[in-house]
């Protein structure tokens, strides 16, 4: 049997269903193009060279970039309707990449890579057991010389508190695909482990009918501390480990957390690996 489509979220969903919910996470992310984490993964590729690999490309907001400077780079995503998308925006950008339909947690290629990262707190969708195969099958992707780099936010306590499932209107915009308003809402509850978010976008009609459309995604938090002993017994070592874009060392308090990383050789030290 042929298995179902996914969306971005990782649920069957119906293909049509699957690409507008791709759409609106385009429209969601628009603000962000050309954005500060781009610059940061361009740095990045600039410093490793290629070849590259982006696990959870989404679209491609990032990875086209890096395609533009020449790279050759490889974009993974779970969602075909997201990697259309991508396959769209590498052509108006007249470059060449290679997408591929997988999961982060299971990919294999037969190349190894100068660079691996995850963008977009999209490392966070992974609960605790499927980072450690995430990791695995990074190391074993990873040149002698590779490195990978994780951006993920770092949960504030105050903001966890806050988020007992009252109903948050986000935002409203006009898609410029289909010159409709979009509005999103979403409603979250979280405690110090993680959150569990549905969200919703209502689409108005020419007709003046409301569409809805949405999911549920669930984040599991990564703190700081956390962080620096996953990486270690995943086998890896930690270059850096910044705060913000600007280069701050991440502290309890950092807005985010900004992991770069390479391989620990064997014999270096203990590793702790899960297939």
């Amino acid at each position: 049997m042929t298995a179902e489509p996914r969306d971005w979220l990782g649920a069957e969903r119906d293909p049509s269903e699957a690409a507008r919910l791709a759409a609106m996470y385009d429209l969601g992310v628009s603000p962000l193009e050309g954005g500060p984490d781009v610059e940061w993964f361009s740095a990045l590729a600039r410093r490793t060279g290629g070849p590259i690999l982006e696990l959870g490309c989404g679209t491609g907001r990032i990875t086209v970039p890096i395609a533009q400077e020449g790279h050759h780079i490889v974009g993974l995503d779970r969602s075909a309707a997201m990697l259309e998308r991508a396959e769209r925006r590498a052509r108006r950008a007249d470059v060449e990449v290679r997408w591929v339909e997988g999961d982060m947690r299971a990919f294999s290629f037969n190349e190894a890579f100068a660079l691996v990262f995850v963008a977009l707190n999209s490392f966070l969708m992974l609960d605790p057991d499927d980072r450690w195969a995430c990791l695995a099958r990074v190391r074993e992707h990873m040149a002698p010389r590779g490195r990978v780099a994780i951006d993920v936010f770092q949960p504030d306590p105050q903001t966890i508190a806050g988020l007992d499932g009252a109903v948050v209107d986000e935002w409203e915009r006009v898609d410029p695909e289909t010159g409709r308003a979009v509005r999103k809402f979403s409603s979250s509850h979280a405690n110090v482990d993680g959150v569990t978010q549905r969200f919703w976008y209502d689409e108005t009609a020419d007709d003046g009918a409301v569409h809805r459309i949405g999911g549920t995604m669930a984040l599991h938090y990564l703190y700081r501390r956390e962080t620096e002993l996953l990486f270690s017994e995943a086998g890896f070592i930690i270059e850096t480990l910044h705060g913000d874009y600007d280069g701050n060392p991440a502290d309890a308090s950092s807005p985010k957390l900004l992991v770069v990383a390479k391989r620990r050789e064997r014999g270096q030290g203990r590793e702790r690996r899960r297939s």
